[in-house]
């Protein structure tokens, strides 16, 4: 198996571009960026891309196999795979499956059941249209469309599309500032999941070039107090990978996530663009359009409920 290096990125991506309803995981760049944390490695198997990882201390198979190829035959070796893995690490446990698609679910759970592995999908991706998140219209958005009036009189506000050259050293500043305060408000146990969503946002932006990524980053007074920064997945979807904004300034976040949907728009040359948002626990309460059986990352650390 091979790990997850750049030069890979054009092998790899012509895969996930045969995926028909693509989640936010079906890309090089979400597989690259978290690459470290979760031991991502790839394989390909009667010409299937197969993406392993390790999650809640073992080893797993990340996503269903991407090709279309012998899916069965290809399964079964992949939780082989699995199971050698966590066997030479001495982790007794079933292979499991996770990040599989709801139109795969069947498929999985046959093939787990006759070959004693087991299947399991974790959380959920959120899908939003953009002219939802842009108007903020009606109840359900009444509380962040406060918090964005109230940001936006308060706060003598401009908006820029993200450039590397220009913006990324103050962006990596900003994410360590994130993590200084939420290290200040979580507890030790939580610490990891700190560190790896920290790294993992650093490496984004420190390699947004390569990797192609589009954002906006948001300033108060010229001062850089917020970023965010996703890719196209289609013509139609595009997925916010990372948003981070100096929490000193209440209705930021609430903000500059309206205002890269707009720029998203913008970018795919699309009336209905649909988002993509990954929420790391299923009771986050907010509304949304579909839901998609999709993987668990490394939760975003004391990530508050609303608001």
């Amino acid at each position: 198996m091979k790990k997850v290096i750049l030069k890979d990125k054009n092998q790899l991506q012509k895969f996930f571009k045969t995926v028909k309803e693509p989640l936010a995981d079906t890309t090089f760049t979400m597989r690259y960026v978290w690459a470290e944390p979760l031991r991502h490695r790839w394989a390909i198997i009667n010409n299937n891309l197969c993406f392993f990882g390790f999650f809640k201390d073992r080893y797993v198979l990340w996503g269903h196999p991407i090709g279309g190829n012998k899916p069965i035959e290809t399964l079964i070796d992949c939780f082989n795979i699995v199971k050698r893995l966590n066997e030479n690490e001495g982790i007794k446990t079933k292979p499991i499956a996770i990040y599989i698609p709801e139109e795969f679910k069947d498929e999985h759970i046959s093939t787990a059941v006759k070959n004693g592995f087991t299947f399991g999908y974790w959380t959920q991706d959120y899908i939003y249209t953009s002219k939802d998140l842009i108007q903020l219209k009606s109840k359900k958005y009444k509380s962040k469309r406060n918090l964005v009036n109230i940001f936006a009189r308060n706060e003598n506000i401009s908006v820029e599309e993200f450039n590397f050259e220009k913006h990324s050293n103050e962006c990596l500043k900003l994410i360590d500032l994130w993590r200084q305060r939420k290290e200040d408000v979580i507890n030790e146990i939580d610490k990891y999941a700190l560190d790896t969503e920290t790294n993992a946002a650093k490496k984004l932006v420190r390699f947004s070039n390569h990797l192609g990524v589009k954002g906006i980053i948001l300033k108060s007074d010229e001062k850089l107090i917020g970023v965010s920064l996703g890719e196209p997945l289609n013509d139609e979807m595009c997925s916010n990978i990372m948003e981070k904004t100096n929490n000193v300034f209440r209705g930021a976040s609430e903000f500059i996530f309206r205002e890269f949907e707009e720029g998203s728009a913008m970018i795919l040359n699309a009336d209905e663009v649909t988002s993509i948002f990954h929420f790391p626990i299923s009771s986050t309460d907010i509304p949304r359009i579909k839901s998609v059986k999709a993987r668990e990352s490394a939760p975003p650390v004391a990530m508050p409920k609303s608001g």
